[in-house]
């Protein structure tokens, strides 16, 4: 391929990214605008100045662009803050609140809306793996059921959804959410450690058991 021809495959290349960046950015903002259960396509082309045809040249399903979405809000709007520790969860969630008020309409149409539930359901699942590897080391001697219990309960209360119950049905400011979030997450954590301590020195000298996988105790997003 001559160089002229690399050049305009380039500049192609380049261009279909930004088309693909534009709608990907139009389905957020008319998320957050509309806050809809079912966003209309001819909705998102309108905003992003493309034909409604354009949309599926670069995303063949909804689901694709639902996914893209997911992704374009975890990197440029909430940001995912990794942590290996339960421990750091009150902090995280502190931090995730100051970015949720930065966006609300946002925040809530991802907690709320069918729209916002499907785009947010793959940063959910990262979530929930990474919660189940941070509390390994408290759970090693619990029932599969406790172990369930302590990681759906640690993963709802990192959770959108908590904060915008907490701010919609009580009127509470993002700072007295955290707040309740740390005093909640640091209550379950000390219980989880004494069961897991007294479960432990019940079984000394047994096999442990087996420790399920995320896919099989964790059926929700």
């Amino acid at each position: 391929m001559s160089a002229a021809k690399r050049h305009i495959t380039s500049l192609r290349d380049e261009y279909a990214e930004m088309t693909r960046q534009r709608i990907v950015a139009a389905f957020v903002e008319t998320l957050e605008d509309d806050a809809a259960d079912d966003i209309s396509m001819a909705a998102v082309a309108k905003r992003a100045k493309v034909a409604e045809r354009t949309i599926y040249r670069h995303f063949k399903t909804r689901a694709e662009l639902f996914a893209a979405a997911g992704e374009w809000i975890e990197d440029n709007v909430f940001s995912y803050i990794p942590f290996t520790s339960p421990d750091e969860l009150p902090e995280i969630f502190r931090k995730l609140c100051k970015r949720f008020d930065r966006h609300p309409h946002l925040a809530r149409a991802i907690a709320m809306t069918r729209a916002g539930r499907r785009v947010r359901a793959g940063f959910r699942r990262h979530l929930i793996d990474q919660h189940h590897k941070a509390m390994a080391p408290l759970v090693q001697h619990l029932p599969a059921k406790e172990v369930r219990q302590a990681e759906a309960l640690a993963s709802y209360l990192n959770n959108v959804l908590a904060w915008n119950a907490m701010r919609e049905d009580f009127g509470m400011s993002s700072a007295e959410i955290a707040d309740a979030i740390e005093w909640a997450l640091t209550t379950l954590l000390k219980d989880v450690r004494r069961r897991d301590a007294a479960a432990g020195s019940g079984k000394t000298g047994k096999s442990p058991r087996k420790r399920t996988t995320t896919r099989e105790t964790t059926g929700v997003v």
